[in-house]
């Protein structure tokens, strides 16, 4: 069982009682031990005992009880049923009857929640699964956080509208600050005064007023957080905002870099910057140039940028920054038979032996903010990788976001040892091989190409695949198979990292 405040906080966090702001604490504690739909049918619940929390879609109960009659008998058959809350729901019909049952129950001593218009089996379905499953459902919540924030940012839409959606998500006032303790975004959901009341004290004093401040790390080789998520209020976090809060900081480190990198970009436009002249288009071009402060570092450094300048013509590359930047930055011409400016980005990184990130092209020097920003966003989702491509595209970045977080796959790495158990086994080099071949296989085009990655003859390769199908009595043609495989070998790899 679970309290009715816990599934509360949980999974409706923004509903409020009606005829009060908040649930009392002899309300709250009440246990809810299953939940039951009202149903366009009768009788409209297939049982209902004790503990049962109720949930009443207002298209439902315009056709289960449409006169008020009807509505009072039903609000005194749940409060005979001593259920712990009635959850209405709205829809498209019975906002009316609603309001009455609304009244009615009240009346009845019920503890009556609206919680809008959401779908109602899938709120059942949120309901049961924290009732058998808690922390299945916590994780399964802050996924979906995670997946809305993600969807946001291949959006563009911009850190105001992620701290929006984070604070709309749990029910609070939200802030994220950045690394010098500076104000970025905040956010108070209208309907809670609550949260208003908490953002107006954290304006007023930012030292204090936070029920909980997570770090935001920093880019890559950068000392100390690259910012926080404050969550303010007066009560404390609960599960779901310490797991969620967790989940979404990497996602939130990567929008304050490209929040940052925008500006400065924007910044450099304004004065003047000038663009390679055999454009448009051009694209913009990234690569890591470590993280070395040393005399010999920086030396270093300007050799290797003095050294990409002799590439190519000014006319068609151009550095941006410093020896002392973490990036180098390039704006390339793309050249009209490689619209997409691969073939210049390959040619950078084969001299640099290190993966290069390249933006969509673009036409309007006003646009190269956004895709420096966005190659930079490429860049970071690659390196979470364990074998990230040579050339990695901006246009892709959704696929590596989603390949960066195979390892967050609930049960995923006991499911990856299971399957992949025929061919762990033996000596640890051998497994390795195994597991290198398996993945080089399934991620070529051809035993040829594959033989290419793993620097062996093609027959070579042709007799490990045949010697992997006969351990894990695999059929390695078999599409649905290969998807699998390939995941497990990922999670495996990433496990090894």
């Amino acid at each position: 069982m679970a309290s009715l405040h816990d599934l509360h906080r949980a999974l409706f966090p923004t509903a409020r009682p009606i005829g009060a702001t908040e649930l009392s604490p002899e309300r709250g504690e009440r246990e809810v031990g299953w939940v039951r739909v009202l149903k366009s049918r009768v009788p409209a619940f297939d049982a209902l005992e004790t503990g049962d929390l109720a949930i009443i879609p207002g298209p439902a109960l315009a056709v289960v009880a449409p006169g008020a009659g009807q509505i009072h008998e039903l609000a005194v058959a749940l409060a005979r049923g001593r259920v712990p809350a009635v959850l209405l729901v709205e829809g498209d019909t019975g906002s009316e009857a609603l309001a009455t049952l609304a009244e009615a129950a009240a009346t009845a001593g019920l503890t009556v929640i609206s919680v809008g218009r959401v779908d109602p089996v899938g709120l059942e379905r949120s309901v049961i699964g924290f009732l058998v499953n808690r922390r299945a459902e916590l994780d399964r919540r802050a996924s979906e956080l995670e997946a809305q924030l993600a969807r946001f940012a291949l959006l563009g839409r911009g850190l105001d509208v992620l701290v929006a959606a984070i604070g709309a998500f749990l029910g609070r006032a939200v802030v994220i600050e950045g690394r010098r303790g500076d104000l970025i975004a905040i956010h108070a959901p209208a309907d809670l005064p609550a949260a208003a009341a908490a953002a107006a004290r954290y304006l007023a004093r930012p030292s204090g007023g936070a029920a909980m401040r997570i770090p935001i790390p920093a880019p890559s080789g950068e000392p100390g957080p690259g910012g926080r998520l404050i969550l303010l209020g007066d009560d404390p976090p609960n599960e779901l905002e310490r797991i969620a809060a967790n989940r979404i900081a990497a996602l939130l480190a990567l929008e304050l870099a490209r929040d940052s990198a925008v500006r400065q970009a924007r910044e450099e436009t304004r004065r003047g910057d000038l663009l390679p002249a055999d454009g448009p288009a051009w694209v913009m071009l990234l690569a890591s140039q470590g993280n070395g402060t040393g005399p010999d570092d920086i030396a270093a450094l300007e050799e290797t940028r003095a050294e990409l300048g002799l590439l190519m013509s000014p006319r068609r590359l151009a550095l941006r920054g410093s020896s002392e930047s973490l990036e180098l930055r390039i704006v390339a011409a793309a050249p009209p038979d490689d619209p997409a400016g691969l073939s210049v980005a390959e040619r950078i990184a084969t001299f640099l032996d290190r993966t290069v990130a390249v933006s969509r092209p673009f036409s309007e020097p006003g646009a190269r903010p956004a895709a420096e920003a966005a190659a930079r966003a490429t860049l970071e989702a690659a390196e979470l990788l364990v074998s990230p491509p040579r050339i990695v595209r901006a246009a892709r970045l959704p696929a590596y976001l989603l390949l960066g977080n195979v390892r967050n796959l609930p049960d995923g790495l006991r499911q990856a040892r299971e399957l992949l158990g025929p061919i762990l086994v033996g000596r640890p080099e051998l497994q390795r091989d195994r597991l290198d071949t398996l993945l080089a296989v399934l991620g070529s085009a051809s035993l040829g190409e594959a033989a290419t990655r793993l620097r062996v003859h093609r027959n070579t390769v042709a007799y490990r695949v045949s010697r992997l199908e006969e351990l894990g009595d695999w059929d390695l043609s078999d599409p649905d198979l290969r998807f699998a495989l390939a995941l497990a070998a990922r999670i495996m790899r990433n496990a090894q990292e």
